[in-house]
Formats: C-alpha cells, structure tokens, sequence
C-alpha cells in the first residue's frame, strides 16, 4: 500500500531545461547571489547513487558518438529532501564543459524514499527504479516502472511494493534485469554493510503492457564476496551484459568526506536452465575489472547491454561523477 504523500509533476518545460542546461554544463551555481565581482561558484552535480543507459546520440564534427544515462538520486522521504529531484539525464561530455546533467520532474504515486538503483529491461524501453529499503527503515519499500519515448520523456508507468525475499530485505543498492531465452529474471544483492560478502538473490518477472510488475515466489542464489577494497560494501552497483554476465561494484565508504575506495567486478553468469528456466553461476575467483581509488561507485551501466562501462558515482559531500572506466581481464576477454 502507498502510504506516503503525493508527488504530482510533470517533466520540465524543455525552455526551462535548456537554461538549467546551460547552467550545469559549466558548473556554475546561479542561485548563490555573489555579487558581480568576476567569481564564480562551481558546483558538483548531486550524488548519482544509480544508473542505466538510455541512447547513443550520434557523433557530431567528428567527435565520439555522446551516451545518454538515466540516474537516480538516493533523497530522502523527510523535510529536508522531500522535494529534491529523483531522477536525472546525463550525457558524456561533448566539449570541455564536461558532463551534462538534467535534473527531471518526473510525477510518481507517492514520493520515493532512498532511490539507489536502476534495472533496465533488456531491449525495452523501461526500467525498474529500486527503493533500498534505507537500512530497514522504510515501511513499504517500492519498486516503480519507468519507461521513455524516443525523445526521452521519462513517465512513471507502474509500482509494487518489493516481493518477499529469501533473506530479510535490508539495504539494496545493486539491482539488474537478465533476459533469457525471452523470459525475464529480477537481479539483487544486498550491500551488505559489515560483512565482504553478500548472495546475488535471482527470480522471475513479468511485467505487462500497462505497467503491471509481477515476481516468483522462488529464488536462486550464489554467494560474492568481494576482495578488495578493503572493507568495502560488497554490492553498490550492478549490471548484467547480454551474454549473462553479471557485473558488481563493491564501495568502501567511511562518511560523507571519504576517502572513498572501490571496485568492479564480473561477479556470476546468468545461463538457462534449473528450477527457475535460468541458473545464476558465481565466478570464482571474482574477476576484477577496475579500480577506482578515491571514489565511491554505487552504479554500473553497460552501453546497449556490452562494453564499454561506464560508473556512477556518489561520493557525498564532493557530489557525484559519471566515468567510463578503462577495463582489464585477466581472461583477454571483452
């Protein structure tokens, strides 16, 4: 049951959100009231706590093709962050202005508390926006169904409240969906605060024409533990490629000012077969694909479900970064 207040707007004019782009592009923080004395006040964008990839737009004057990602912001339900936007488009860099970042009025059924992932539907333009759960706190968890049109409006079209789970639902932040010989399967991990190791938990789901959104009542699951960062989260982020593999970030953090430490890695396969029509198999050991030293990656998104990768990260106090990561395998594979 929906229990929490209403938030009923719609997407930004897009005159407005041409001047807010113009804004973001370069940083520069109008709402400060400095007086004309040649400064400027640059501003990090907001924590990128979750992300999927949306489009490819086309290479101009020759340049690199500009991905387009949607990501979420992990605000709160309560007086301060109520109304802060959830959801935002970033694009690649296109001159050395850096990342565009468009902050979206998307209306939702009640207003989301902890937003911490985005699972998108494999060849589908839609995508399942993961509520946490906020430590245990929150007392009905959601997951709403997001999906766009060729322009890229975002449009709330569905919400459940999460299924029961084969472990106490405490803090997700690593959610993905797999699709496997045309049938769907719902991906998480637990974050797993404490403890270097977390199970990858994988059932099926359907989801229907007009938003409805089902799961089994069964579950699989393997055990990952992450070696490294020291400490770290073991799941902060997550993706699932179109050969079944799944990626998993892992993300030490130790308060809003860092340092932060983290890692990716090829965490399991997804294959047919078993009591479900798909098989999650762990990789042992897991195979590291980067590290970032410094940052806190709480998102992984795959371009069109294969490399390259790119990360969100959410690194507090110092805002939020979008990077694709140079990636290394041990096995020569890509």
């Amino acid at each position: 049951m929906m229990r929490r207040r209403l938030m009923t707007r719609g997407v930004l004019p897009t005159a407005a959100a041409l001047s807010v782009l113009a804004l973001a592009a370069g940083g520069v923080d109008a709402s400060s009231g400095a007086p004309s004395t040649g400064r400027s006040e640059i501003r990090a964008p907001r924590e990128f706590s979750g992300i999927t990839w949306l489009a490819t737009a086309a290479a101009g004057n020759g340049g690199e093709p500009q991905q387009i990602f949607l990501v979420c912001h992990d605000a709160r339900d309560d007086y301060a962050e109520r109304d802060l936007p959830r959801l935002s488009i970033v694009r690649t860099p296109v001159d050395t202005d850096g990342i565009i970042v468009q902050e979206l009025d998307v209306a939702f059924p009640s207003v989301p508390n902890d937003l911490e992932s985005i699972a998108r539907v494999p060849h589908r333009n839609e995508a399942l926006l993961v509520e946490s759960n906020a430590d245990g706190t929150d007392p009905d968890p959601t997951i709403y169904l997001a999906r766009w049109d060729e322009d890229l409006d975002i449009e709330i079209v569905g919400a459940v409240p999460w299924p029961a789970t084969p472990e106490p639902l405490v803090n997700v932040e690593a959610t993905a969906v797999a699709t496997v010989r045309g049938r769907d399967y719902f991906v998480y991990a637990e974050r797993a605060q404490g403890s270097d190791t977390t199970n990858v938990n994988m059932t099926r789901l359907w989801i229907g024409e007009g938003g409805e959104i089902e799961f089994g009542g069964r579950w699989v699951s393997v055990s990952f533990t992450a070696p490294e960062p020291p400490d770290a989260r073991p799941a902060s982020g997550m993706d699932i490629d179109g050969e079944g593999n799944v990626y998993i970030s892992s993300a030490f953090d130790p308060g809003d000012l860092g340092p932060f430490d983290s890692a990716v890695y090829r965490a399991a396969v997804v294959r047919p077969g078993g009591s479900l029509g798909a098989r999650l198999r762990p990789v042992e050991p897991p195979e590291e694909l980067a590290r970032s030293s410094g940052l806190k990656v709480e998102g992984v998104a795959l371009v069109d479900g294969s490399f390259p990768m790119f990360v969100s990260d959410d690194d507090e106090d110092y805002g939020g970064l979008l990077r694709q990561l140079r990636v290394t395998r041990s096995s020569g594979r890509m």
